[in-house]
């Protein structure tokens, strides 16, 4: 990958936020989330007289989604370029960025199925909110682990100069302390802690945020960084591997 091939993805990828938005909380109406105390009546007359609104910012949100692909690359290339590109953890980066994009486009789906039909029960047009919301911000495992990786690697640079600076890995952390608590959200309706509560959703969007920016920037500068000292896969020295007169990489020692 070039650096503007890295840079490319950085953009493509941080552009999932304010096209999310877009949708999410401009056309659909979710920001602020719905009660989850709500009655099944009040759920079902919310679909139906909102019902195109919901539709068509629902689908922008979902087409957002697939943006996060470019993000994945662009941190799991920085993974590598920190770690080496055999590490494993630019592996688990991988699989955990790839189940993100999953958790944003399944529950938007299961919104869309409650919209899809305005002949259903109110109950069941509660429970497939139900199903959608609970995922939605209860699932956190991933962005999470994503995070953690990220804050490991970034420990484990030992050169003077590492490509993400220490300071980065501890608003890995934070951040990850920050979406944890939306995992809580399934055992209450009301309430801080319940999924349009201010800790449950709005310290995990704040904190999701605040790390999508933060990484933005600094992967933008250390791609620059790159490109001006003249080389793209920088652990390549301190691991002990220069190039041969191929493409590969041999053992110096």
């Amino acid at each position: 990958m070039t650096e503007r091939q890295q840079r490319l993805c950085v953009w493509a990828g941080f552009a999932f936020a304010p096209v999310f938005f877009l949708g999410f909380a401009i056309v659909a109406g979710f920001i602020p989330p719905p009660s989850p105390n709500m009655s099944a009546a009040e759920v079902a007359y919310m679909f139906s007289a909102e019902r195109t609104r919901i539709r068509i910012g629902i689908w922008i949100a979902t087409a957002a989604a697939p943006l996060l692909a470019f993000y994945v690359a662009a941190l799991t290339y920085q993974v590598r370029r920190i770690a080496g590109s055999d590490s494993p953890l630019a592996t688990a980066q991988t699989i955990a960025g790839s189940c993100l994009i999953l958790e944003f486009t399944f529950p938007q789906l299961v919104w869309q199925t409650a919209a899809y039909r305005g002949e259903r029960s109110a109950e069941t047009v509660q429970m497939l909110n139900d199903l959608a919301w609970l995922p939605y911000v209860g699932v956190v495992g991933t962005a999470m682990a994503q995070m953690a990786i990220i804050a490991i690697a970034v420990f484990q640079d030992r050169r003077s100069e590492p490509l993400l600076p220490r300071w980065s890995a501890y608003v890995c952390i934070w951040s990850a302390l920050g979406v944890c608590a939306g995992s809580l959200c399934v055992f209450t309706k009301v309430g801080p802690l319940a999924w349009n509560g201010i800790i449950s959703w709005y310290l995990l969007c704040v904190s999701f945020f605040v790390w999508m920016v933060t990484m933005t920037w600094l992967m933008i500068r250390a791609s620059r960084s790159a490109e001006a000292a003249g080389f793209g896969a920088a652990p390549a020295e301190s691991r002990g591997l220069v190039p041969s007169t191929g493409d590969t990489f041999v053992n110096a020692e």
